[in-house]
């Protein structure tokens, strides 16, 4: 009787760890119920448009304190602290993308024509200056938006890709660049309610002189996405491209 109990004990072991193969895959109670992708890595990318500007070197010691790097899309601003601006970008490690030479939607979205002369003018103001020569772009307002017919965006969307740029919209929005009046507490909800279910966002924020308080959210977007599992990465060519 104790032979027969071994003997059975063990049949039912071997069930347990057996990892079935061929037809036999097609039996769901050998199946071990796993949940995959519950330790998938969350990634955040903090995107700052329209910079430099007298808010730089303060988001960028922000950054620095919680050891972060960040994508910056760019206009031209040759200002004193425009210039410094963007050499403290590159110097602390973080990445320029462009954004247009002076957000002027009107004129650039006449026409594809007038937006790539638009981008040509930036390219020539940050080489000129600085030596580089970014292809990563976010165009100003996205890839969708009221100041360019549908039309025209499609054939500038196409030649960028044409040309080898890669474009970056964003997933996550937090609303300062609708006013300067924005309070930092619907800037700091509407990132961190944004990211609430997301595994990648790219968070569009603004780096412009009369947001300041994009500069007081910031510690606690941060933070907010910390304790909802984000690390930070910055963007790159390699990287999918966020689209509207």
């Amino acid at each position: 009787m104790y032979k027969k109990s071994l003997l059975l004990s063990c049949v039912l072991f071997l069930n347990l760890v057996w990892i079935p193969t061929g037809d036999a895959m097609e039996s769901p109670q050998l199946i071990p119920n796993i949940e995959y992708g519950t330790t998938a890595k969350k990634v955040a990318y903090l995107t700052f448009d329209d910079g430099p500007s007298i808010n730089t070197m303060n988001i960028l010691d922000i950054l620095d304190r919680y050891h972060i790097k960040a994508t910056f899309f760019v206009l031209a601003n040759s200002t004193d602290y425009g210039l410094k601006g963007y050499r403290e970008i590159m110097r602390r490690g973080h990445v320029i993308g462009l954004h247009s030479y002076d957000h002027n939607v009107n004129k650039i979205y006449r026409s594809k024509e007038t937006y790539f002369r638009d981008v040509t003018d930036l390219e020539h103001f940050l080489y000129d200056h600085f030596r580089v020569q970014p292809n990563i772009i976010r165009l100003p307002g996205g890839s969708k938006n009221i100041h360019c017919q549908p039309s025209v965006m499609n054939e500038i969307t196409h030649e960028l890709e044409t040309r080898g740029y890669h474009y970056f919209d964003w997933n996550v929005d937090s609303k300062d660049g609708i006013s300067p009046y924005i309070s930092q507490q619907t800037i700091i909800q509407s990132v961190l309610k944004g990211a609430e279910g997301k595994k990648e966002i790219n968070v569009l924020l603004h780096d412009i002189s009369s947001m300041k308080n994009t500069v007081k959210a910031l510690p606690v977007i941060i933070e907010g996405l910390q304790k909802q599992g984000f690390t930070f990465e910055v963007i790159s060519s390699q990287d999918p491209e966020f689209h509207l």
